[in-house]
């Protein structure tokens, strides 16, 4: 089973214990294919560094975070543009799952949620995909 995880869900992976964290320790364990594209890693690290968000790590600390998030990733190359979405991060997340094949983008993002699918990739929040998960 080959999956891109949105950033949001990643985030509240690495800084709260939950649902996020159970699929980011299932990535560890390696019970599916955790596809991510340099420009969503690019935009994990914005979100960790941004001194806007709660977050504000510094740049070296973002680093660490994002290498060890690679280590686990199977890391695409993006082919292709796609325009559905106005948010110019949500159509990112699209375009990573095209390109990298994947049955399933899990997200907390509204307006991806409200796509339901996007040519034949399911578009599920966190709950429901740890309950497929738990089927395997």
């Amino acid at each position: 089973m080959r999956v891109v995880i949105d950033t949001n869900v990643l985030i509240s992976a690495i800084f709260w214990t939950g649902k996020p964290k159970a699929i980011l320790n299932a990535v560890r364990k390696r019970k599916f294919a955790f596809v991510t594209s340099l420009s969503l890693l690019k935009e994990l690290k914005g979100v960790l560094v941004d001194t806007g968000k709660p977050f504000r790590l510094v740049e070296n600390n973002a680093n660490q975070i994002v290498n060890s998030i690679k280590h686990f990733a199977e890391i695409v190359r993006v082919s292709g543009q796609v325009t559905v979405c106005e948010d110019e991060g949500d159509n990112r997340v699209l375009e990573c799952a095209i390109s990298g094949k994947v049955e399933y983008i899990v997200t907390g993002d509204k307006d991806l949620l409200d796509l339901k699918s996007f040519r034949g990739i399911k578009i599920i929040k966190v709950s429901d995909f740890l309950r497929i998960l738990n089927k395997i």
